[in-house]
């Protein structure tokens, strides 16, 4: 060809991102949908993050990681235990901390439906902490009710409801804990010492 024939194609004078376009819609794309298909991963990995600093001693950068996990994904349940138990366990002599760890749990029980771990935890801390049996019975009867295998959850149940004044239904929990697991011994001694 020769120069200014009028056959010979134009030069593209476009920026470069508007040519390439295409490849940036699909870039798009592959990031959006990369964080949602692996948000759930990137949570688990921020919560275990914490996990570390927690082993470390470095008890505020875990409740740093822990936040960021329930941040990234409300639905993964390891940031939220690992933050209650935190709160729960590093409560710097501030009784404050017991509540919030019970709001967290909370939370979290309410943020992820399938998992029985969260309504225990709220229980326990009800019971042993904030000595709020009705609800600790509340939360551990949901305990139960997402996994009736778990003994521990049983037997707490059993206290939280012989706290509250509801005996018979105490001595029930306890006998379940027993076809759970016939060797658990203080369920035993509750029956012996409560007419079970």
């Amino acid at each position: 060809m020769v120069p200014g024939d009028p056959r010979e194609p134009k030069a593209d004078t476009r920026p470069y991102v508007i040519k390439t376009y295409d490849r940036w819609i699909i870039l798009v794309i592959v990031l959006v949908g990369g964080w949602f298909l692996f948000r759930p991963i990137f949570a688990v990995v921020a919560a275990y993050r914490g996990v570390t600093f927690e082993a470390s001693l470095f008890p505020d950068a875990a409740e740093h990681y822990y936040r960021k996990a329930i941040a990234i994904d409300p639905a993964v349940p390891d940031g939220w235990i690992h933050l209650g138990e935190l709160l729960y366990f590093w409560n710097r002599a501030d009784s404050g901390r017991f509540a919030e760890a019970a709001a967290t749990f909370d939370a979290g029980t309410r943020a992820c439906p399938a998992n029985a771990r969260l309504p225990f935890d709220l229980g326990r801390t009800y019971l042993l902490k904030l000595h709020d049996y009705r609800k600790a019975e509340d939360a551990l009867r949901e305990s139960v009710n997402r996994d009736p295998t778990n003994e521990f959850a049983w037997d707490y149940l059993a206290y939280a409801a012989m706290k509250a004044g509801d005996r018979q239904f105490a001595l029930r929990c306890w006998r379940e804990v027993l076809k759970i697991n016939p060797k658990h011994d203080s369920a035993r001694q509750a029956l012996e010492k409560y007419g079970g």
